[in-house]
């Protein structure tokens, strides 16, 4: 961290595209205040307790800053490395011992009784959603095209969000992945990708996770590893999970586009005026920009249309939205505002969370948010 933070030059120019600052208003909030608190811990000028930690938790690791930076600081990592810092020297607080329990042990607690009843109930209250069983609990291992030889064998990182809460999607993706001719297998003892972990500073936890799916996922021998979820791509394609001739952890549009060029679909879907939002961590962490556009614009009857102003990040940022609600509501009321002036009857997008923030923020006006993994399957008119 140290030689990183002596490049910042503290121009400001991350100030601009900082989300959490247009509505907080104040420099602390800022990616340039809190990389300045970064090195003051760092160097021991400040100590690491509560007053930091809230400093650092005004950040929804979005990349927005270290994409704009002129001397290409990983501004978002030196935060992420800050907040380890302040973790490892309180490792006993609430929020954290909260985090890790959760997201490290997702696998041991979704066996009590009580553990779905109480999702369910959560997500209907917060976001709308009725979540069914888990996706694990209801897609086989292994899933082949039934009509033909398999053309290349894909193992499926199936993230949180997606298993818990929108498994459809996942019964959408390996549809549609099997409909096109891929083989595809599901670790049966994968986990949370960790990255909840990571933005929230327990570095360690998360090293352990990456260790168990790793492990879930060399004990195939696979052509390819493809996730639904666009954070679930980038952290694990950053930390090497599952390097096949220095391929990515792709994500599902990423894939179709680069390795399947899917045919066109015969069945069209009605002519709603659709939008793509791309993720945060699919622009400024993957480098990705068209592909969602480029699934979507093979699909039969769809007329797609701009966000006005371009897309921008929703306030979700995983825990965030549910640690700083206020901050999140106002980030994502300036970007559904857009939405519901343009006239847009669906949006489209890759990434679970992203889906859940701003199917909150679009409830009242009944404008679906949906993945394209989703759209595919019904243009496909494919079962289930």
């Amino acid at each position: 961290m140290g030689e990183y933070l002596k490049k910042c030059v503290r121009c400001g120019q991350c100030r601009y595209v900082c989300p959490v600052l247009e509505v907080a208003g104040k420099e602390s909030a800022s990616p340039r205040g809190k990389v300045f608190l970064a090195g003051l811990l760092q160097r021991g000028e400040v100590k690491p307790g509560p007053q930091a930690d809230r400093i650092l938790s005004l950040c929804l690791t979005c990349g927005a800053c270290a994409a704009e930076c002129p001397s290409g600081l990983p501004v978002d990592t030196i935060i992420k490395s800050a907040r380890n810092l302040s973790a490892s020297v309180h490792p006993h607080s609430p929020h954290r011992i909260m985090q890790r329990s959760l997201f490290s042990k997702l696998r041991t607690l979704e066996k009590f009784p009580g553990f779905m009843p109480l999702l369910r109930y959560a997500m209907a209250r917060e976001y709308g959603l009725k979540p069914g069983s888990p996706a694990r609990s209801v897609l086989p291992v292994i899933t082949s095209p039934k009509r033909r030889k398999p053309r290349i064998r894909v193992g499926y990182f199936l993230g949180c969000a997606t298993n818990y809460i929108l498994p459809g999607i996942a019964r959408s993706v390996v549809g549609v992945l099997t409909h096109l001719g891929c083989e595809v297998v599901i670790p049966p003892t994968s986990h949370c990708c960790g990255i909840p972990l990571v933005t929230a500073g327990e570095a360690e936890a998360a090293a352990r996770l990456l260790e168990i799916n790793r492990r879930s996922f060399k004990s195939f021998k696979l052509d390819a590893v493809v996730t639904d979820c666009s954070s679930c791509s980038f952290h694990l394609t950053d930390v090497g999970l599952y390097s096949v001739n220095s391929q990515p952890v792709y994500e599902f549009s990423e894939f179709l586009v680069s390795a399947l060029n899917p045919d066109k679909p015969h069945g069209p879907l009605s002519g709603a005026a659709v939008a793509c939002h791309s993720p945060c961590h699919f622009r400024h962490g993957r480098k990705l920009s068209r592909q969602i556009r480029q699934i979507i614009d093979i699909i039969p009857g769809i007329k797609v249309v701009d966000i006005p102003g371009g897309n921008s990040c929703c306030g979700g940022g995983g825990t965030f939205s549910l640690t700083h609600r206020s901050l999140s509501d106002d980030i994502l009321q300036r970007y559904t505002g857009r939405i519901k002036s343009a006239g847009i009857q669906k949006l489209v997008t890759v990434c679970p969370s992203c889906i859940m923030q701003i199917s909150r923020g679009l409830r009242s006006q009944e404008i679906p948010v949906c993945h394209p993994a989703e759209m595919l399957h019904a243009s496909y008119r494919l079962p289930g």
